[in-house]
């Protein structure tokens, strides 16, 4: 009996790989690869700093020529607006710092504990990271004083500079950034009206800063799952 089912059974042993290659796969789908979007540096930000500042005063009167250097700690807050364009990103900032240079001398001396700017930037984004220039307007609170009294400098000028940005975080960024200061020259006079004494006063600074930053973006999109 068995030896009249075995030629049955030996043609059924060999079909049976072939069978089971023609079956579709038990396998699981490959996972699609991560999707990763391009940091976003559009929106609102607001931010502290701490750095130094370096100043600088050139008194005049007559032939008499003076100059004297001081230098603080600075330290103080900052908000603005980006919108990225591209790899440019375009921005309006402004901000307060604190400091206090105080000056003193035979001839003449000045205080400042004030630094305030309404800047642009003008950035260039590699990702997370970006390069920038910024400038505007600046003020300060500096006054000079000499032997006929104390006088407030011209308080308005022009700053410039560049930094350093890094998001290390989606909402979070750390940077790095100098500015150069002028406040032009400030002209007084002092004396008697008949016989007055005039002088002059020159102001610049130099700072460099390194601020954090909490930016206020849009949440990022979600990512597209692939379906299989």
């Amino acid at each position: 009996m068995l030896k009249r089912f075995a030629p049955a059974l030996a043609a059924l042993a060999m079909a049976a790989p072939a069978v089971a290659g023609d079956l579709p796969s038990v396998k699981d789908a490959p996972l699609p690869p991560p999707v990763v979007f391009p940091y976003d540096w559009t929106g609102v930000y607001v931010g502290a700093d701490l750095g130094g500042a370096w100043a600088q005063g050139k008194y005049t009167r007559g032939v008499l020529n003076n100059t004297r250097n001081a230098s603080s700690i600075m330290g103080g807050g900052f908000v603005g607006y980006n919108r990225q364009i591209g790899s440019f990103v375009l921005g309006v900032q402004g901000d307060v710092q604190g400091l206090g240079v105080d000056t003193n001398g035979l001839v003449f001396g000045y205080k400042q504990n004030l630094l305030a700017a309404l800047n642009g930037r003008l950035g260039f984004a590699f990702d997370h990271v970006m390069v920038y220039a910024i400038g505007g307007v600046a003020f300060s609170d500096t006054k000079v004083s000499n032997v006929g009294g104390t006088y407030a400098d011209s308080n308005v000028g022009y700053d410039v500079g560049g930094g350093l940005e890094y998001a290390f975080l989606p909402n979070w960024t750390v940077r790095g950034e100098y500015r150069y200061y002028n406040f032009g020259t400030f002209n007084g006079t002092y004396g008697p009206v008949a016989a007055p004494v005039n002088f002059g006063f020159q102001k610049t600074d130099n700072t460099f800063n390194i601020g954090v930053a909490y930016k206020f973006g849009l949440p990022a999109p979600a990512p597209v799952v692939a379906k299989y």
